[in-house]
Parts: structure tokens; sequence; C-alpha cells
């Protein structure tokens, strides 16, 4: 009897070793996939990576991106567009050097200047353009400018005095004496000893 239990056991747990591993047979475990809710496409040699919008919801947005250069000349983003505003490129057209990395963002090259609705949530058109490479567009997801994108946005510009003057201009002293003397001491006079 203890021999057929034995038989049956070898004979069973390979069956079974089987029929488990093939429990996940159709999960695709060798997809890439965006880790985090970014755009990616391609403009030529050019990888666009994880690219985003920041905005307040009042009109400031800024876009967070992170561009590579795969082919074999340098190449630069000379503008990007959101709908039809043209962003300013604080630093200048952004350098994407022959197997390059260049990032776009609060702590980086920045990409400012927009003055458009994108309200959080949703998707914005996105034009970027290069030097050599061809224009890519692509709809990139806005994120609130709170949380870890707090700082993403340009600080507000320190106020300007106004150029009217709040008081009215003095004359400038011409040495002269401008008032009448007065009839009466206004002090008194400390008798000396």
């Amino acid at each position: 009897m203890k021999v057929a239990v034995r038989r049956l056991v070898l004979v069973a747990a390979p069956v079974l070793v089987l029929g488990v591993a093939g429990c996940s047979i159709h999960e695709q475990t060798q997809r890439w996939y965006s880790a985090d809710n970014g755009v990616n496409a391609e403009a030529g040699d050019i990888g666009l990576r994880n690219v985003q919008v920041v905005s307040d919801g009042d009109g400031t947005a800024t876009v967070i991106a992170t561009l590579t250069n795969r082919g074999n000349s340098d190449d630069e983003l000379v503008e990007v567009v959101i709908g039809d505003v043209t962003a300013d490129l604080a630093d200048g057209p952004v350098e994407l050097p022959v197997s390059g990395i260049a990032d776009i963002g609060p702590d980086a090259d920045r990409v400012d200047g927009f003055d458009v609705e994108a309200d959080p949530g949703h998707t914005v058109t996105v034009e970027f353009r290069f030097d050599r490479a061809p224009r890519t567009t692509v709809h990139a997801l806005v994120r609130p400018a709170e949380g870890p994108y707090a700082e993403a946005l340009p600080a507000e510009p320190a106020e300007t005095p106004a150029d009217e003057p709040t008081a009215e201009a003095t004359e400038a002293p011409t040495g002269e004496p401008t008032g009448q003397p007065a009839e009466e001491p206004t002090g008194t006079e400390t008798p000396t000893e």
C-alpha cells in the first residue's frame, strides 16, 4: 500500500506543477509601459519622455519632460507651443547633444510663459519644434500645481512700482527764505548769570 501511495505522489506532483505553471500564461510581463501619466513620443531621433503640463488653472502653465537624442548629430528644441500659445524658453533653445539627455522643468531648462486655459485633469495639445528633428505633437495630461508639482510653476514676478507718483512733488530748495518772520518769538529765552 505504501508503494502505491508513493507512486501516485511521484506521478501527481509533476502534473500539478505543470498545471499551476500555466496559470499566468496570459500576463504580459515583458511589455513596456509608462510608469507615470506622462506621454511618450518620438520626433525622428529625439525621444520625448514623460511629457506633462502643470497648471494653476488660472492661465499659467509650464511643461515638464525629458528629451533624448539618439541621432548622429546635435539638435536643439527651439519652440514649444500649447494650442496657439508659444512658450518662453527662459534659457534660450534647449541643446540636445548626440547621445544626450535634456530635462525640461523646474530644476532644469524652463519652458514657461503659457497664458492658456489648461484645466488640471484634462489633456492639451503640445507641439515640440526642433532645429533638425520633425515637429511632434502630443496630447499631454495637465497636472495641478500642488503636491510634488507645487514648485513647478515659475515664481510670481515682484511687483514693480507704478509709473505715476503717489504724492505731489515738492519744490526743490533754492537757498532763499520762503516764509515771513514771526512777529513774536516762539521760544523762551533762558537767562544766564
